[in-house]
């Protein structure tokens, strides 16, 4: 049976495009289906099991008679403080703020709400690692390609750079853009939930990606007990199917996180015998002396074409014409 989250308005528009933006959101492992009355919604939903309501002031009374969730939509504080405080099933939301700002507000009721069964672990999340210990290999457009396909495949996915520099996320940072720095404070603070990490990700495409800290320090700002911890919770709470890591500088110091992995793509760009090769076998020597010798197994090295694709890397059309997503994709078939 198809679970979902009724959204309920008088205002079919407006709920047709709020469900809509819900069905996209990763964050939501639930689909949002539109009515314009209760009475529609008892019609129709006779082969799907409901969740949630999200609903408007004319129907709150009906939905909330359920006994399920509910989720009002308010554009009136006498209204809301009716309501408020009745159930810890019930909440209100200004039903005109922006969208994402209802979707983390509905993200931070979710999370302290138990009977949505978010973090029952229904999926397990895969890791996978983008890492070289060489420098400008192009470690972090092959994460960003990766991440792309996942995506492309309607895989709910994230990407979490912690190199550390912008590099190409660049172009991707606002004034305003939060970033690894702030997901990194509030977990170390416990203020870390599911609408506390929408708030730091950033969307460009259909892309979801934890920008690079704003300052090396803040990479060290947990300890390397802390951030496997951190890792572990993240996987823990099945907010995404997969999630891609792009390691930065950060391999050598986390073998815990490599080890998380289901596997390791290291480019490739000096020939066999050249000093990058050795590099990367001294690496791999380097996890055998330090009881890792089982993560050289989940190390895919990967050659890409010669090909400049740092001015397609955030516009989808054109990068699956590429023959380097092309390359990508076919390794990326194969897991």
């Amino acid at each position: 049976m198809r679970h979902i989250i009724a959204v309920i308005d008088t205002d079919i528009r407006f709920a047709l495009k709020l469900s809509d933006f819900l069905s996209k959101e990763d964050r939501i492992p639930f689909k949002a289906v539109a009515y314009t009355s209760f009475q529609m919604y008892s019609n129709e939903s006779s082969s799907m099991e409901t969740v949630a309501f999200i609903t408007d002031i004319d129907n709150v009374d009906e939905c909330i008679d359920t006994g399920l969730p509910v989720v009002l939509l308010s554009d009136d504080a006498m209204v809301e403080s009716k309501y408020t405080g009745s159930s810890e099933l019930f909440c209100s939301i200004f039903k005109f703020c922006g969208v994402h700002i209802i979707v983390d507000e509905l993200l931070g009721f979710f999370s302290g709400n138990n009977s949505f069964g978010l973090t029952a672990g229904n999926k397990n999340t895969k890791v996978y690692g983008v890492y070289s210990p060489i420098n400008r290999c192009g470690r972090t457009s092959l994460s960003v390609a990766f991440h792309s396909y996942f995506r492309s495949q309607e895989n709910s996915s994230l990407l979490i750079s912690f190199d550390e520099y912008d590099s190409l996320f660049s172009v991707l940072r606002k004034e305003n853009s939060r970033d690894l720095s702030d997901v990194f404070y509030g977990y170390k603070t416990g203020d870390l939930n599911f609408a506390k990490l929408g708030e730091c990700i950033s969307r460009v495409e259909d892309l979801n990606i934890v920008l690079p800290a704003r300052y090396n320090e803040d990479l060290f700002y947990l300890s390397d007990n802390e951030l496997t911890k951190f890792m572990n919770d993240i996987l823990s709470a099945n907010l995404f199917e997969i999630i891609v890591i792009d390691f930065g500088s950060i391999g050598r110091r986390s073998m815990q996180i490599l080890d998380m992995c289901e596997k390791i793509f290291c480019p490739v760009i000096g020939e066999n015998n050249s000093v990058e090769m050795t590099k990367i076998s001294e690496f791999k020597s380097l996890l055998g002396r330090n009881g890792y010798a089982e993560i050289i197994h989940k190390i895919y090295e990967i050659r890409l074409p010669k090909e400049d694709i740092l001015a397609d890397i955030f516009n989808f059309t054109r990068l699956k014409r590429r023959e380097y997503f092309l390359q990508v994709s076919k390794t990326a078939e194969g897991l």
